[in-house]
C-alpha cells in the first residue's frame, strides 16, 4: 500500500515523464540521446532511532542510457533509464543463547556487507550559467530489486549537482538524498538468529560522467 508521499512523489514523476516525453515527441528540436556512467560514495543517514547499529560508508556504480534536449533559453530536460549498484556495512551483535564459564553471554557479531542493487529513472533540468558550465538539479524513483521486504517501492531521491560540457564527454558532481528512509530485509533468517536489512536515508556523492552518440529529429 503506497503512502501519500509516495502517492504524490509517484505522480509527479508520471506528470514530469509525460511532459518530456510529449516536448520530445512534438517539438522540432533535436534530441542527443547517449550513455551514462556514474561512481559514487554512499554515506548511509540514520534517524536517531535506528544509530544503536553501526554502519560503514561504501561505494556505487552504475550505467545507463539518456535522451536530453533543450527546452528553452538555455534549460534542457534530462530523461533516462539506469542500472546503479552501491554497497555499505552493517554491525550485528547477537545473542548465541550459550554463556561463558564466568555466566556472561556468547555474542555472534560482524559486519553484513549489504550490496543493494537498483533500476534508477532520473529527470533532470539543466541550466547553461555560461558556455561550458551548468547547473542541474531533479528527481529519481528508484526500485531495490535484490531484497524481498522493501517498504518504499519506489524510492524517490532528489538531486543537485554542476559539472561541465566544454568536451563530448560532459561530467558533474551530484549530491543525492532520499526524500524518506529506506527499509529493507531478506526474508529468509541468519544462522546466527537474525535477518540481514538495513534501514537508512540514500546519501550520496556521485560523479557522473556521460557521453553523445547521436542525434534525433522528430
Amino acid at each position: 500500500m503506497l503512502s501519500r508521499e509516495q502517492k504524490t512523489m509517484k505522480q509527479i514523476t508520471i506528470i514530469l515523464s509525460l511532459l518530456f516525453a510529449g516536448y520530445f515527441s512534438f517539438s522540432q528540436e533535436k534530441t542527443e540521446y547517449g550513455i551514462s556512467t556514474e561512481g559514487s560514495w554512499f554515506m548511509p543517514h540514520r534517524e536517531p532511532e535506528y544509530r544503536g547499529l553501526e554502519t560503514k560508508n561504501g561505494f556505487g556504480t552504475g550505467i545507463g542510457v539518456y535522451a536530453s534536449r533543450y527546452i528553452f533559453w538555455r534549460v534542457s530536460a534530462d530523461i533516462g533509464i539506469a542500472y546503479r549498484y552501491k554497497q555499505m556495512q552493517q554491525h550485528y551483535s547477537v545473542y548465541t543463547g550459550t554463556n561463558d564459564p564466568n555466566g556472561y553471554a556468547i555474542n555472534a557479531e560482524g559486519w553484513n556487507k549489504l550490496p543493494m542493487h537498483y533500476v534508477v529513472v532520473p529527470i533532470h533540468l539543466k541550466v547553461l550559467l555560461s558556455k561550458n558550465f551548468f547547473v542541474k538539479g531533479g528527481i529519481e524513483s528508484t526500485w531495490l530489486l535484490n531484497y524481498e521486504i522493501v517498504n518504499e517501492k519506489p524510492e524517490f531521491n532528489w538531486i543537485v549537482g554542476f559539472g561541465s560540457q566544454k568536451y563530448k564527454l560532459k561530467w558533474s558532481v551530484n549530491y543525492i538524498r532520499g526524500f524518506k528512509e529506506q527499509g529493507f530485509l531478506h526474508k529468509n533468517i541468519e544462522p546466527e538468529g537474525y535477518y540481514k536489512g538495513s534501514i537508512n536515508r540514500n546519501n550520496m556523492l556521485q560523479l557522473q560522467l556521460s557521453y553523445p552518440l547521436g542525434q534525433l529529429k522528430f
